[in-house]
């Protein structure tokens, strides 16, 4: 029997939830199990760095349009506390927040975005420079982003230049200066499609996930350098990197096999970390836990059945005991960690909104 405790409208009120499956779950005491609505859409989360508000990037409808807009929660009451709008029209990726938590980042419209998340302003949008290309190509889509530990850099990878949607030119990791606000070189990667990026502890070594598998960067120069590549693993688009820096998990270029992956980052040798002998799979947000002793990912996000799994990071036992299931929600579309590991952010769609919701481990 899966458990979770939910923090109805977020934390203004406490429901136990338990249940015997996605959907089961059933709320005790007061208050609302909906949570806190975001907008139409949500399209990225984050969580600051003592966990007191949650960031939402959301898209919401004004006729054809779709205005991206940051919508700042505080997660002891529930409340949106700001907004701000990002976009007049388009799309979002996941936010980034730095370190000491001044500051947020993330690509919109083929944009760098940097908001100083005290002043709910944004200090500056960037666009990539220009990619090398022949006549007639299309630049490549800005794609994952992440921020080195003292906050001075931002990795951002970018697909190679593509004709008529199908390319073939290796893609790259644009370094954004963070004291300029400009971006100031750039690495070229074998692989065409560039998905996600994860730093390892410290900084000093970067992984990437492109089509032709994940590699792995020296990231101690002021522009980092290609080391290799570790590997197809049939698992190279969502990238999660442990606290201690010791492992990467890789998940998703093929998850319908249902096979997530492990990186020693001491070998850049890989093995399976968890497989599911029946696909395809629907899997998603691999992530881990603060303390590093657990993996979660999210199972059929897409679908009222919603959940996320856990694993022993260590030892990649499945932990079925630990399931989080029932989040009400038609479908989940962001999640993310709070610092202290013990509550999930979820943000998903119910009927024409979206909404979110807290769930203690």
């Amino acid at each position: 029997m899966s458990k979770a405790r939910w923090t109805g409208a977020l934390l203004a009120a406490t429901l136990l939830l338990t249940g015997t499956g996605a959907g089961a779950a059933t709320a005790e005491g007061t208050g609302s199990s909906t949570g806190t609505a975001i907008g139409w859409r949500a399209l990225g989360l984050a969580v600051s760095p003592e966990g007191a508000k949650a960031y939402v990037v959301a898209a919401d409808r004004s006729g054809r349009r779709t205005p991206v807009v940051l919508r700042t929660v505080d997660t002891r009451t529930g409340a949106v506390v700001a907004e701000l709008p990002l976009a007049e029209d388009g799309t979002a990726g996941t936010p980034v927040v730095s370190r000491d938590g001044r500051r947020l980042h993330l690509l919109v419209a083929e944009q760098l975005v940097t908001v100083d998340t005290a002043a709910n302003a944004v200090v500056s949008r960037t666009p990539a420079p220009e990619q090398e290309r022949p006549a007639g190509w299309s630049g490549g889509r800005l794609t994952g982003l992440a921020v080195s530990p003292d906050g001075s850099r931002v990795l951002v990878g970018q697909d190679g230049p593509a004709l008529d949607g199908q390319g073939v030119r290796p893609g790259r990791v644009l370094v954004f200066d963070t004291r300029s606000g400009a971006f100031v070189g750039s690495v070229a990667l074998r692989g065409h499609t560039v998905d996600a990026l994860a730093l390892q502890a410290g900084g000093a070594a970067g992984y990437v996930s492109t089509d032709l598998g994940v590699e792995h960067l020296d990231t101690t120069t002021a522009v980092p350098t290609v080391v290799r590549t570790v590997g197809r693993l049939g698992a190279t688009k969502e990238l999660a990197a442990s606290p201690d820096g010791l492992r990467v998990f890789a998940l998703g270029a093929l998850a319908d096999t249902g096979t997530g992956y492990v990186i020693d980052t001491g070998s850049d040798t890989a093995r399976p970390v968890f497989t599911f002998a029946n696909g395809p799979l629907d899997l998603h947000y691999v992530a881990v836990n603060p303390d590093g002793g657990r993996l979660h990912v999210l199972k059929d996000g897409w679908t009222p059945q919603a959940s996320v799994l856990s694993y022993d990071a260590v030892t990649g036992a499945g932990l079925p005991g630990e399931t989080l299931t029932g989040f009400g929600l038609d479908g989940v579309s962001a999640t993310a960690i709070a610092p202290g590991g013990h509550t999930l952010y979820v943000a998903g769609i119910r009927g024409e909104g979206s909404y979110l919701k807290g769930v203690a481990f």
